[in-house]
């Protein structure tokens, strides 16, 4: 944005020079740059535009009303930008050590309480890694904007399908409906569908998602990272787009 200012600057400082006046002078025959090529001329007048924003230096200057007009409201311009670029800069700056602070601050604490808590190497260096994965994903802003809130029930339920229409088109009879389109009543249900029976989990390195012989209470499909399926200590990788334990959505199911 600022380099097209002055870009735009630069074009206008230009034209002026080009220009005839009344005094018959203008800043490119006072500093005899009318007969050089239009690239030294440019540059000349980005030159210009530059440090009127206090950035490098040049001797050019106005040489007539016009051209002293001119200057006068790029120089108002320029303030006004300036000042806006350097409270920018000084909020992003804040904004960042604000956030270094607290995560320095959060993690010393946890670093704290596992080891007055006795708690063994292992176990915290994965506790540590897990949160430190979410808490920058939650710094990425991966998680709901807090402004959705505001949405309403039935444009937070078709977001939330749309959403997770990817996942469950894995799942056959969720596919037909969503290929063949829906009517009003089953639209209604998929949304709901969306909105109350699905949701993220993470889970870190050596997570146990679930055990044999517990109930079945979810159905897990993969987005990021590695699942493995154990049985009779055969791992079996979970690739991308499979849906594991769905058989406790028709039926009660222990694993």
């Amino acid at each position: 944005g600022m380099l097209l200012l002055e870009h735009v600057i630069a074009c206008g400082w230009f034209g002026l020079g080009s220009m005839e006046s009344a005094s018959g002078k203008t800043w490119l025959t006072e500093y005899e740059l009318q007969d050089d090529t239009f690239f030294k001329q440019y540059t000349a007048s980005l030159r210009w535009a530059f440090s009127q924003l206090g950035i490098g230096g040049t001797d050019i200057e106005a040489t007539n009303e016009r051209e002293g007009t001119y200057s006068l409201m790029v120089a108002l311009i320029s303030l006004v930008n300036f000042s806006t670029i350097i409270s920018s800069m000084t909020s992003l700056v804040s904004t960042l050590q604000g956030r270094r602070m607290e995560e320095t601050q959060q993690f010393g604490l946890l670093r704290r309480f596992l080891r007055t808590n006795n708690i063994s190497s292992n176990l915290s260096q994965r506790i540590t890694r897990f949160l430190q994965y979410t808490y920058h994903q939650r710094e990425t802003n991966s998680h709901d904007p807090y402004i959705l809130a505001y949405l309403s029930k039935s444009l937070q339920a078709e977001l939330q399908l749309a959403r997770y229409s990817d996942c469950l088109a894995h799942l056959p009879f969720v596919d037909q409906l969503l290929t063949n389109g829906m009517r009003v009543q089953e639209n209604h249900i998929m949304q709901t569908l969306a909105q109350r029976a699905v949701a993220i989990l993470d889970s870190a390195e050596d997570d146990v998602v679930f055990c044999h012989g517990c109930r079945a209470d979810a159905t897990y499909f993969t987005l990021h990272g590695a699942l493995s399926y154990l049985k009779n200590d055969d791992p079996t990788r979970v690739r991308f787009g499979q849906w594991i334990s769905e058989m406790c959505l028709w039926t009660e199911w222990f694993h």
